[in-house]
């Protein structure tokens, strides 16, 4: 089938289930239609707390595809709209007869392999009419995990979406313009960090299901928050998984049938769980939910998990280069990207591989927005960790550089929940709890993600320099960041200059590297400003100059070249006392030359520059001449 033909079947099948997808779904004008793909059942039933648990046959329409409309009866339309319980009955080529929940439904009872509830999209009401996503140049990413960010200590359960929304002001006051939830589908079980999607219509009940998404992310836009969300299309389940030999067949294998690949390319990682990608209505199933995400429930954006493991096939986690291309998968995600880029919403790629494609335009390229940069991230890290004399500063104005297509169309970050498991920045940096040294260097990391190129993004506690593990166990403790409020000010102080300045796209940057000292400089400024000599008023005309040192020794008197033509200001210095932290013990081994250098006082008739130990100083001017 042509590229044209592919295309154009998937855009007439969404036309022809609407913009909800398929399985059962209830009518606003009241009855329901109920839609499923199993190609290798002989008789398709729904069957429900509405008809005595009494099948009511769909009709094989010859394409794979089994349909029924429920006609509307004021009973019957009452049970649909409080949640009434529901399956899907099918009887296999071979005779054998299976009752599964629905792979579409929107509501699951919370059992392994329970009952789908009815829900309808429509019935709750929005207030975000007026809502606008915030310009991509300007967003910073706060990463969070709904059943431990909003949790406290003695908290039996995970805590619920509805729970999360008082700690938005938090977010509102740190100046946060987008949060991105893990993974929020339905899995089994009521803890997990989500990445076991089951059921990838459904929002995990033990987190309030999906009106209590809605008003998340309802309450979220009206704070001026962006949503976006983890999906993961690269594997499923494998635990309470309904699509598992959905209609009874497994060609043999014993593995999961028409939906999963049922040869050696299924296997990844987590389980033997890889869809098909070669089957055009699996494709269609993943393309339909995301759109579900953006359209019915408001999403501004997806982070679609694990790409180069739809992309590419075998190798391992931590290998991907010996991976075998996919070119069926590559084929859905461009069919995923082309269906996205028609909302104008966002779509991330977690790659991890630095590959380009990933952000060319289709149909060369695939056509995602931005990827994460695992990079810039595994270099910062490297270099935080390393003793002074062996830190690289080559390398990391080499990740500070890399070219991922421009712009936004990276993601960068010094924490993320894949780290955070093992271990959180300023204790890995440090190996001390509360170190000057680790928070010292993270404050570094920090203000490095801020000023460089592409969407900075924020994990949960990083902002008040949290040191216990995440888990999805154990909720967030709260109760540091009292005792680490000069951090949470630090990264307050970065976050608006980051969105003051703009530095997302259209920015010019560059980078010098002085190895003896251990010194970073990063010049940032727009590319579009005028050649004239005289002042502009446009508020475009800024630059950010910044001098990161990266070592315990303090430089007095330092010569550093500032970029001509701008009135420089200092804007930030993350030496600066209000970001002590009360919690900061200053541990013998920290004391190294210069470490504790009295606050900056040059001396007189100097034109050197004063650089406290492990510290970024910022400045910020308008544009007085060309450059």
């Amino acid at each position: 089938m042509s590229r044209l033909r592919q295309l154009t079947v998937l855009l007439c099948w969404q036309c022809s289930l609407g913009r909800h997808g398929a399985g059962f779904q209830p009518l606003p004008s009241g009855g329901a239609v109920v839609k499923i793909y199993a190609p290798h059942a002989t008789q398709v039933s729904i069957v429900g707390s509405w008809n005595g648990w009494m099948p009511d046959s769909l009709v094989n329409l010859s394409d794979g595809w089994w349909e029924l409309n429920i006609s509307s009866e004021p009973t019957r339309d009452y049970l649909f709209q409080i949640g009434a319980a529901y399956k899907i009955f099918l009887v296999s080529e071979d005779g054998r007869s299976y009752w599964r929940p629905d792979p579409w439904s929107r509501l699951q009872d919370g059992t392994t392999l329970g009952n789908s509830l009815t829900y309808f999209d429509e019935k709750f009401q929005w207030t975000d009419a007026n809502w606008s996503m915030p310009h991509w140049d300007t967003l910073v990413i706060y990463e969070l995990h709904v059943g431990s960010f909003c949790a406290y200590e003695g908290w039996t359960g995970t805590a619920t979406l509805d729970m999360c929304i008082p700690k938005l002001e938090h977010l509102v006051e740190l100046g946060i313009n987008a949060v991105e939830l893990l993974p929020v589908a339905e899995f089994d079980g009521t803890v997990d960090w989500g990445y076991t999607t089951a059921y990838p219509f459904a929002v995990e009940v033990s987190y309030g299901g999906q009106d209590a998404f809605k008003r998340f992310v309802n309450a979220c836009h009206q704070k001026g928050l962006a949503v976006l969300l983890d999906v993961v299309y690269n594997h499923l389940g494998p635990m309470d998984l309904p699509l598992w030999q959905f209609d009874g067949w497994s060609n043999g294998t014993g593995l999961g049938g028409i939906y999963f690949y049922n040869d050696h390319r299924a296997e990844t990682p987590w389980a033997h769980t890889r869809p098909n990608y070669g089957v055009p209505d699996v494709r269609r199933f993943f393309v339909d939910n995301a759109l579900f995400w953006l359209d019915t429930m408001h999403c501004d954006g997806l982070r679609v998990d694990g790409v180069s493991f739809i992309r590419l096939w075998g190798g391992s986690e931590t290998n991907r280069s010996a991976g075998t291309f996919n070119p069926e998968g590559e084929l859905f995600l461009k069919e995923l990207s082309a269906a996205v880029r028609k909302t104008g919403k966002m779509l991330i790629a977690e790659d991890l591989q630095g590959n380009m494609s990933l952000t060319e335009e289709l149909p060369k390229g695939l056509g995602f927005n931005s990827q994460w940069d695992g990079r810039f991230h595994w270099t910062l890290l490297k270099n935080l960790r390393q003793p002074d004399a062996w830190r690289n500063m080559s390398d990391l104005q080499q990740a500070i550089l890399a070219d991922l297509g421009g712009g936004v169309r990276r993601t960068i970050y010094a924490e993320s929940h894949d780290e955070a498991g093992r271990f959180r920045l300023p204790l890995a940096i440090s190996g001390r709890r509360d170190s000057w040294v680790g928070s010292r260097l993270s404050a570094l990391a920090t203000a490095l993600v801020m000023l460089s190129p592409g969407i900075p993004l924020i994990f949960q506690g990083q902002e008040f320099a949290l040191q216990e593990l995440f888990s999805a166990h154990q909720p967030m403790d709260w109760s540091q960041l009292a005792s680490h409020r000069g951090t949470f000010k630090l990264h307050q102080d970065l976050v608006a200059l980051r969105r003051v300045q703009g530095l997302g796209s259209g920015t010019g940057v560059n980078v010098t590297a002085d190895e003896t000292n251990k010194i970073l400089t990063l010049h940032r400024w727009k590319e579009n400003w005028p050649s004239s000599t005289s002042a502009p008023s446009a508020p475009s005309a800024r630059s950010v100059f910044a001098i990161f040192n990266f070592q315990r020794r303090a430089l007095v008197n330092f010569d550093v070249t500032f970029p001509k033509g701008v009135d420089w200001n200092l804007a930030l210095n993350t030496a600066d006392a209000r970001y002590y932290n009360m919690a900061t013990v200053f541990h013998e081994e920290d004391q190294g030359p210069g470490a504790f250098t009295p606050i900056e006082s040059p001396q007189a008739g100097s034109t050197g520059t004063f650089i406290h130990p492990y510290s970024c100083k910022i400045y910020t001017g308008n544009l007085i001449k060309g450059i």
